[in-house]
């Protein structure tokens, strides 16, 4: 899994790509198998970059990290694994993989795999 995040973020501004490597994610193609939002604070739009998070005493924080892009990861995982029952762990790979958006072409790609998760086509397809 590689981490992804929108390059310079600015509010209001049409036509942004949200799914630029981030800075610090894995890459290779025999490393990674799908991409999923993980932000990135690397740039001039430091803090919106980032993924929103719950934090303590209920309150919300910005972060970024494969721990951001891991959740992401989980909970389409969980949700493929509810909708279809037992499932193995190399059948949600699949599924996981087949129904991610090819945002860095038609291929494999070195640091997006299979490309972006898709929670709704992981579900309906």
């Amino acid at each position: 899994m590689s981490a992804t995040a929108p390059q310079a973020y600015y509010p209001g501004l049409p036509d942004q790509n949200f799914d630029i490597p981030s800075s610090y994610t894995t890459h290779g193609r025999s490393l990674v198998d799908v991409a999923a939002p993980g932000g990135d604070f690397d740039g001039p739009s430091y803090g919106l970059d980032g993924i929103l998070s719950a934090g303590n005493n209920n309150g919300f924080y910005f972060s970024s990290g494969t721990s951001m892009a891991a959740p992401h990861v989980s909970g389409v995982a969980a949700l493929i694994i509810a909708k279809n029952g037992k499932m193995s762990p190399k059948e949600v790979q699949r599924q996981l993989e087949n129904s991610a958006d090819k945002v860095d072409g038609n291929g494999k790609s070195e640091f997006l795999g299979q490309g972006r998760i898709n929670a709704l086509r992981a579900v309906t397809e």
